[in-house]
């Protein structure tokens, strides 16, 4: 809740007044919103698998090169985490623990 001097510095500036008339025009979202129609599951499937077919599926050619910089990235990272984790422990050893 703005303290009493913000708002009366707004009430010079008019800030109020902008704020009133937003809230009272015309089309305005409401808070709840329109209600929206649900559809059938039925419906809803025929619309899911017309969705699928618009799918381009990868090849399986695709799917293991993707699988393979994938798992090289993720060990390569890996090691460079754990390598990192070593130096800086062997920094903090020798500067911090004496």
């Amino acid at each position: 809740m703005p303290s009493r001097e913000l708002r009366r510095m707004q009430q010079k500036l008019g800030v109020e007044k902008k704020r009133a008339q937003l809230k009272k025009a015309p089309g305005a979202r409401k808070k709840g919103g329109p209600k929206k129609q649900r559809v059938t599951i039925s419906q809803f499937l025929t619309e899911v698998r017309a969705e699928m077919r618009k799918v381009v599926w990868p090849t399986r050619q695709e799917v293991v090169s993707y699988t393979i910089v994938v798992l090289v990235t993720v060990i390569l990272m890996g090691g460079l985490v754990y390598f990192a984790d070593i130096i800086f422990t062997k920094l903090v050893e020798k500067f911090i623990l004496r």
